[in-house]
């Protein structure tokens, strides 16, 4: 047995030089990132966000606001930088107080500047469907291929059905109440687990030869995990690590989406 673990590190970093590479005019593309309150998670996903920005030459610029701001008040600014000439995309950080309604606040970003994807209507893909996808791409020929996808959710599981669909594969999509889902496991070709739960996917379900996307990130004992047992990576199988894993790829694919903004007017 061996260990396999998929460099998402690596393949973030070809995808972050790709789009420094297409910034070719006289100005920097501009994502907006909005944040309401002070989530220390949140903090740290958006100093990533920025600094991956910097790295590739998109402005970003993080609007942070009161936790007690109204909806209204709020959906009023996103009204305001959807006029603005040079604003190539707009990001609300999730999650928002519980007074204010995700899907009131995700209305009033247009869907030509929805990069992250989270309107029905938007014309990008969710960033993490798509930075799975880039993944796969790399390892495998995905026509005909068996993939479970184990998440049911608007943001991972159900855009992704449909990325996967594109590639020709079949997919079938459960959950963690699913019946036989051990056994649906271990026949897939892919398995992608988004479920939240550690050790969900124990050593015993991973088989040789195949292929495991762990999205989640836990935490046990303060330490990072995903669903899949950390001894199933010793295997003979790809596996995305947690941490260092999906997170990479979906950053990466937000960039993607804030580049091909940009460019459209080229």
């Amino acid at each position: 047995m061996i260990i396999i673990l998929i460099d998402c590190k690596n393949i973030a970093n070809e995808i972050k030089e790709d789009v420094r590479k297409m910034i070719v005019w006289n100005r920097s593309p501009r994502l907006y990132v909005i944040q309401v309150g002070d989530n220390p998670a949140s903090n740290s996903y958006i100093n990533g966000k920025k600094k991956d920005c910097e790295e590739v030459g998109i402005e970003c610029i993080i609007i942070k606001l009161d936790e007690n701001i109204s909806e209204d008040t709020l959906c009023n600014l996103l009204d305001l930088l959807a006029c603005e000439q040079n604003c190539d995309g707009i990001i609300v950080q999730l999650p928002l107080p519980d007074h204010i309604r995700k899907e009131s606040v995700i209305s009033h970003i247009p869907s030509e500047k929805d990069v992250d994807g989270f309107r029905k209507d938007s014309e990008y893909a969710p960033c993490t469907p798509l930075g799975i996808i880039e993944i796969l791409k790399r390892y495998v020929n995905l026509t005909g291929k068996d993939c479970l996808i184990i998440n049911r959710s608007d943001i991972v599981g159900k855009p992704l059905v449909n990325l996967l669909l594109d590639e020709d594969a079949t997919v079938t999509i459960a959950h963690s109440k699913t019946q036989n889902l051990k056994e649906k496991i271990k026949q897939a070709d892919i398995v992608i687990t988004a479920v939240g739960i550690p050790n969900f996917i124990t050593k015993d379900m991973i088989m040789d030869n195949k292929i495991y996307i762990d999205v989640s990130m836990n935490k046990v004992d303060g330490k990072l995990c995903g669903d899949i047992s950390k001894d199933a990576y010793d295997c003979n199988a790809l596996i995305t690590p947690v941490p260092g894993g999906i997170g990479l790829l979906t950053r990466a694919m937000l960039l993607k989406n804030v580049l091909r903004s940009y460019t459209k007017g080229m």
